[in-house]
């Protein structure tokens, strides 16, 4: 009650009391009230005075129509006028009565109550058919409603779409318009037998299109009755299931196939559980005991499958398809040899979405002994060398290592954290990341080496054929590089890293026990230290390779601290006795260990990559200066330019020198670059595709180091070269060896039968000189002539003659 005379509301509440209301009422006089009343509590009807001190009737009749539009409200007032009044109606009020005459307020307020309650109900009915014509306007499936004869009265968009007929070309059909030939007729009987015994039916129905096309659709029909019993419409809904129709005939052919080949078929969902195994599966697998499992074959069968699938999900996930061949064992204990593919499926958004195996049972092709010399001989999990073998391979090196005066490094490797991965994964995570760890060491070990699992989560590396120790750090940061990705298995990716022991023949051992037993020592020197690094055996020699990382590290810096700078070595015309070429060798200028020897840095450059930026440099520089060369004094030598393999193999070496050419106006002829046999010999047709574009630009080519390399001949007469170097191990017994003076001799003929001029390196007194000048060589350059020298030396050096 909005009234602010309590008085008032008194006479009010004894008016309705005595009129025989039971009541619960409450007075409030401001908005404030009134909102938090409403709030508060369910009321079925408000009055209110229309002139109140601190709320007027019509404000109150405006908030609580805001607040709940279906309560009734009703004005008691002694000042309402007939103006007012009308107003109020239109406003939402359901009526009003004078203060000076109650005899009309207990039905009013009765009357009003039940009027809004009719009103409400009717709003609410309103408001859910209007919500239920809505979702039949949006809904997915197709929906029509014909009359009691079946002819349409309605059809939702989805009839429309799907069918191609609308509602106006429905008007005065039946859904027989829908009807095809490849339906039973007895479908139909059966479908009105149930509507019209008041039933709902539901079947599927093969229906056509306007345009003809044949779809199959799952119907619901049923049947709308009256108060009376009467059917007066009915409302059908449908679904197009074609695609699932179709799919179900195209799974059930599929499915007759795999039940009749031979092959063991089986599929696995995302995880790798074996969900489908074919008829030959069940029959083949279920020979295959599996530990604490009696339920009987088609459990065996299930349980085989699974281990067959599980040890391939990790690569046929990385690969797509993945190959492989797998042994099982029979109740009987025989062995089942099978070759399988596994194969991983992927989604929509290129997620696993389940896997495939097929396996052809090859147990006929494989002979029971060579079976158990490989389990004798290799590791079963990872398919590497095992102890055994590993063993026979090491003192087969080593007695290679003792023939040829090489060495032989046994390099231990030890996962870091691998007990972690067992106790966090599982053993079967642990087990495919030791088969993963393998494959990749095999990947990136170098061709030759011999890669063996030792047990546990250790292997074993042994790298043969090493003429310097220096080689080891190389072969050990491929194996770190290998493990810069993460190996992913069953979608996580799992940080791999190592500590490594090397032990080196002969000097930490002459046994094949006694170098693991070294290089298993420094390992756990490695792991006593943090892991993740390496140690030797021999103290002296970490100190040596402790210095050289230290060395690699400033070499990234040193071209940029232009610590790199270049000597020139001239060489001599035997001819004029002029200096007529000079060869540019590369030298660092440490900020604190002053000139660094070549033979310390030049292999890390090869190592790390930089030698292709630092190479180019070179180009650039060499070049640079001849012109400062030939502006000093009038002309410059010819220069030469040693090239890396990589500069040499990385199909873009002419482009590089023509456009260092074309930068520095350096003329072609006055460029000369060496490479080695090597180089030419590791792809013939690309070294003739790069020599005939340096042909082309004008540039010399020279073998460096000639005779050294495999000697072939055919590559001189088949390739664009212009220069052979004679090796200075050829030079060195001149003239007293006459094995030497044959080589040089015959060297020099042959190479001007090619039209190929020759220069000897290494010519260190006047007896050589004069040798080779009287062999008939064309150039020389050695010690004899001049060491090499920095450039604002170079213009005293050429002023020599022989």
């Amino acid at each position: 009650m909005l009234e602010d005379n309590e008085d008032d509301a008194l006479l009010i509440v004894n008016h309705l009391e005595n009129q025989g209301c039971e009541i619960n009422w409450d007075r409030v006089e401001t908005e404030k009230d009134l909102r938090q009343r409403m709030a508060n509590s369910d009321w079925d009807i408000i009055l209110s005075d229309h002139s109140m001190p601190l709320f007027d009737g019509a404000t109150a009749l405006r908030v609580v129509r805001e607040l709940d539009p279906d309560i009734p409200f009703v004005f008691v007032s002694g000042t309402l006028g007939e103006k007012a009044a009308v107003a109020a109606i239109k406003a939402g009020a359901q009526d009003f009565i004078i203060k000076n005459d109650l005899t009309r307020l207990t039905p009013a307020v009765e009357r009003a109550i039940a009027d809004q309650a009719l009103q409400k109900q009717h709003r609410l009915a309103q408001e859910v058919l209007r919500k239920l014509s809505q979702a039949v306007e949006q809904a997915a499936d197709s929906i029509f409603i014909t009359n009691r004869e079946g002819e349409f009265e309605y059809v939702n968009p989805a009839f429309e779409q799907l069918t191609g007929y609308g509602s106006a070309g429905t008007r005065g059909h039946t859904p027989a318009l829908l009807k095809s030939h490849d339906q039973d007729p007895s479908t139909y009987a059966e479908l009105w037998q149930t509507v019209l015994s008041k039933q709902v039916y539901r079947g599927t129905l093969i229906n056509r299109k306007q345009n003809g096309e044949l779809f199959f659709e799952e119907k619901t029909i049923t049947p709308l009755v009256n108060q009376q019993g009467q059917i007066t419409h009915f409302v059908s809904t449908g679904r197009d299931i074609t695609e699932r129709v179709l799919a179900d005939e195209d799974r059930s052919r599929l499915n007759a196939i795999l039940e009749a080949t031979t092959d063991v078929v089986a599929i696995a969902d995302a995880k790798g559980k074996v969900i489908y195994l074919n008829k030959s599966g069940h029959t083949l697998l279920s020979k295959v005991p599996v530990d604490h499992d009696d339920r009987g074959a088609t459990s065996r069968a299930l349980n085989a499958a699974q281990q067959l699938i599980l040890g391939a999900l990790a690569q046929a996930e990385k690969h797509g398809v993945w190959e492989r061949e797998s042994v099982l064992k029979d109740s009987a204990g025989q062995n089942i040899y099978l070759h399988q593919v596994v194969m991983a499926h992927r989604d929509q958004s290129e997620r696993i979405a389940y896997y495939s195996t097929i396996a052809r049972n090859i147990s006929e092709r494989k002979q029971f002994e060579a079976q158990l010399q490989h389990q004798a001989t290799h590791d079963l999990l990872t398919g590497l060398a095992n102890r055994v073998l590993l063993a026979e391979q090491l003192q087969t090196e080593m007695h290679r290592a003792r023939q040829l005066n090489h060495l032989t490094a046994v390099i231990f490797l030890d996962m870091d954290n691998f007990k972690r991965v067992n106790d966090s994964l599982g053993h079967s995570i642990g087990d495919q990341l030791l088969q993963q760890v393998g494959v990749r060491l095999g990947r990136y070990i170098r061709p030759n080496d011999i890669l063996a699992r030792y047990g546990g989560d250790e292997f074993v590396i042994i790298a043969s054929d090493l003429t310097d120790v220096d080689t080891i750090p190389g072969i050990l940061d491929k194996v770190k590089r290998a493990f810069d990705r993460p190996i992913r298995i069953a979608r996580q990716d799992i940080f791999v890293s190592f500590s490594a022991g090397v032990a080196v023949y002969p000097d930490d051992g002459d046994s094949a026990e006694t170098l693991l037993r070294n290089a298993d020592s420094a390992m756990y020197q490695s792991k006593a230290i943090g892991g993740h690094s390496f140690r030797f055996y021999a103290p002296a020699m970490n100190e040596r390779q402790q210095r050289l990382l230290a060395l690699e590290s400033e070499l990234h810096r040193a071209l940029e601290r232009r610590e790199f700078v270049l000597h020139y070595q001239p060489q001599a015309n035997l001819a004029t006795g002029e200096i007529s070429g000079v060869e540019a060798l590369l030298r660092w200028n440490h900020s604190k260990r002053g000139l660094v020897a070549p033979n310390d840095f030049i292999p890390l450059l090869e190592e790390t990559g930089l030698i292709d930026e630092v190479g180019l440099w070179v180009l650039r520089q060499a070049c640079q200066d001849m012109l400062q060369l030939k502006a000093e004094y009038g002309h410059a030598p010819r220069v030469s330019v040693n090239l890396s393999a990589r500069q040499f193999s990385s199909g873009c070496l002419a482009e590089k020198v023509a456009a260092v050419l074309r930068d520095t106006r350096l003329p072609a002829e006055q460029l000369e670059l060496e490479i080695t046999e090597q180089m030419l010999i590791n792809d013939l047709e690309s070294s003739r595709s790069t020599l005939g574009a340096l042909r082309d630009l004008g540039v010399t080519v020279a073998i460096d180091d000639f005779g050294t390399g495999y000697c072939s001949l055919a590559y001189l007469k088949r390739l664009p070269l212009h220069v052979l170097k004679i090796d200075r191990t050829f030079v060195s017994g001149l003239p007293g060896d006459l094995n030497d003076l044959a080589i040089v001799e015959a060297i020099t003929l042959l190479a001007h039968k090619l039209d190929l001029q020759v220069i000897a390196e290494g010519v260190e007194t006047a007896a050589q000189l004069e040798t080779l000048r009287a062999l008939g060589c064309d150039m020389v350059q050695g010690y004899y002539l001049s060491k090499p020298v920095p450039l604002d030396k170079l213009g005293s050096a050429a002023a020599l003659t022989v």
